[in-house]
């Protein structure tokens, strides 16, 4: 025979419900207010900055100049008087050649202790009359060892990161003459003089020289492919032209350089047919990289699109007139051309949330009324609370998006979207605008 449950026991497990249902009612309230008030403490952030963005075309391209080469009219072992890039007139000196290599080492020690001179005498002259103190000299140094660093970092082994280099030791010896440290500048400068003689006085005079026959750009390295294509016929070359074209059969040994006559030089760039077209619609000024040479994008302008029916592929022609010495004995590279470059505020694409924004509008009867539309936008974190804003999309790249800082008036429903440095949400649950976070 069974036994009835006592009173006690009856109580017990109405005790037990009542609490086990009172911390689930605690732990509900709890997870609301943590979720609407108290914010997600998940939250990853990201600050909005400016930024660059571009459609670009690449192609293998190749340069065409109008060049001449320049055959040597004296023997001897040369010394040139101008560096590739640099302008020459017609008559003036290209090189100088002298009986021997032992006279040409000495020419050049020479040159090197007049620059060494030169040097110091402009330190010389600096420290006297500028009033310079430690600290300032400090400053500067550290300022122009980070400049050295950077343009090591960038790769950049040219002129930028001797100019840096330079400027960097200037500064060190500046402080060393300030301090002593440095010696005697005078003394230092009359021993490189005495040595400066001494070599000079081991060195032949010149036998020969070289002059140009004309004016214009000069470069010391020929490489067969001066002739190939005429600049004055550049709108009849094919795509297949380029991409066969073989040097001519030279002896560099023949000449002493070229001489490229107009400053205009040209990009052949064999392109498929739907990026002739880009190309044909876009602006004829553009920006092409030529990585293997400069660091930054120079000007150019689309002067050709050439399309023959036999062909698959087009070429485009691009001219440009910036020179510099590496750009002058430059030959082929992979090019980019920018067809486009956007310019706005970046942030990832994991940010975009689609959410509604209000705003008002007036009706006929001059009165406004409240409306509500689903847009695509970002969460911002605005002091201790979510806000969101709608976000005009002017480039969408894998895993990222530049935003118009300033759209167009009437783009956006409520007037207002992202700005410099907010901080948007680029990772987190449960947002919407107004939410209370920590």
């Amino acid at each position: 025979m069974s036994k009835e449950p006592s009173k006690r026991s009856k109580i017990t497990k109405r005790i037990i419900i009542g609490v086990a249902v009172a911390l689930v009612l605690v732990y509900i309230v709890f997870l609301f207010i943590t979720t609407n008030f108290l914010g997600n403490n998940n939250l990853v952030t990201e600050t909005a900055y400016h930024a660059k963005a571009y459609d670009t075309i690449e192609s293998k391209g190749m340069v065409v100049r109008d060049e001449e080469y320049l055959q040597s009219t004296a023997n001897g072992v040369m010394v040139y008087d101008v560096s590739d890039g640099l302008k020459v007139k017609a008559g003036g000196t290209i090189a100088t050649a002298y009986a021997s290599q032992e006279d040409v080492t000495a020419v050049q020690k020479v040159e090197e202790l007049d620059a060494q001179i030169a040097f110091l005498e402009s330190l010389g002259a600096a420290g006297s009359s500028a009033n310079v103190g430690i600290d300032t000299l400090n400053s500067q140094i550290n300022e122009r060892l980070l400049t050295l660093m950077q343009e090591k970092n960038s790769h950049d082994f040219g002129a930028n990161m001797t100019i840096a280099r330079d400027n960097l030791l200037t500064s060190i010896l500046r402080k060393q003459i300030l301090t002593g440290e440095q010696g005697n500048i005078t003394q230092k400068i009359d021993e490189l003089k005495s040595e400066r003689e001494a070599v000079k006085a081991t060195c032949g005079a010149p036998i020969g020289t070289v002059k140009s026959t004309y004016s214009g750009y000069f470069v010391s390295k020929v490489d067969g492919y001066e002739t190939t294509f005429d600049t004055s016929k550049l709108d009849e070359i094919k795509a297949s032209d380029v991409k066969n074209a073989k040097p001519a059969d030279i002896d560099p040994d023949a000449y002493i350089g070229k001489i490229v006559h107009n400053v205009n030089w040209y990009l052949l760039c064999p392109v498929t047919a739907d990026e002739a077209t880009a190309l044909s619609h876009s602006d004829s000024e553009v920006q092409v990289r030529l990585p293997s040479v400069l660091d930054e994008p120079i000007p150019a302008k689309i002067i050709h699109v050439n399309t023959f029916n036999d062909s698959n592929e087009s070429l485009a022609v691009l001219q440009c007139n910036y020179m510099s010495d590496a750009l002058s004995n430059l030959r082929q590279d992979n090019i980019e051309i920018i067809v486009n470059e956007y310019e706005g505020l970046k942030i990832s694409k994991s940010a975009l949330h689609d959410d509604e924004v209000t705003y008002y509008e007036e009706d006929a009867s001059g009165n406004d009324i409240e409306k509500k539309e689903r847009v695509q936008g970002v969460y911002i974190v605005y002091g201790a609370e979510l806000v969101f804003k709608q976000v005009a999309i002017t480039y969408a790249g894998d895993d990222y998006i530049i935003c118009n800082e300033n759209p167009d008036e009437g783009l956006l429903l409520n007037g207002s979207t992202i700005s410099l440095y907010d901080k948007v949400v680029v990772e987190g649950g449960d947002l919407f605008n107004g939410k209370i976070i920590q």
